[in-house]
């Protein structure tokens, strides 16, 4: 089975790394990135020389192939330079956006985009049985994500434990 293409953004990307969830996107997707996202993702390993964590992660997955490396062929001109490449690269390939910017979210879903914040794909975590109830929770809860975003993937991820079970 082919897993879906996905575009990737700074925002999901280094939010997902924080919250130990990148370990699971091969599972899930075929990531790709475009070079304003991976110049934003890299900026701290190769502008300030800092090595930190999830640029080392993301560049180790760039040059081993988990991550494609991918430019839009039209752009779009809607938020910041990195968002509006990675949103161009989802229209391009008709593939699933993977931010947590809340407004680039909320008008890539509007524009009938596949989108996937680092919340939603906790409850996917979820539901497959690779996080507990607590975990998941107690993760979305610090993914520092806005108000909104946070409220739905709480009320999914109850609604998901009422029918497994796990919650009155």
């Amino acid at each position: 089975m082919s897993l879906p293409k996905a575009s990737l953004d700074a925002s999901f990307w280094i939010n997902a790394h924080q919250a130990g969830l990148t370990a699971f996107l091969p599972e899930y997707f075929q990531l790709f990135v475009c070079a304003e996202v991976e110049k934003e993702i890299l900026h701290p390993l190769t502008v300030k020389g800092l090595p930190v964590a999830v640029a080392l992660q993301f560049q180790e997955w760039c040059e081993k192939g988990t991550i494609t490396r991918q430019n839009p062929a039209q752009p779009v001109d809607w938020y910041h330079v990195g968002e509006n490449a990675a949103i161009a690269l989802a229209i391009d390939g008709r593939y699933v956006l993977l931010i947590d910017d809340q407004n680039p979210y909320h008008l890539a879903r509007a524009r009938d985009l596949k989108v996937v914040n680092s919340a939603d794909m906790v409850v996917l975590l979820y539901s497959t049985g690779k996080l507990s109830y607590g975990v998941a929770e107690s993760t979305i809860v610090r993914l520092g994500l806005g108000k909104h975003l946070v409220r739905t993937a709480l009320a999914a991820l109850g609604a998901l434990a009422q029918r497994k079970g796990e919650r009155l």
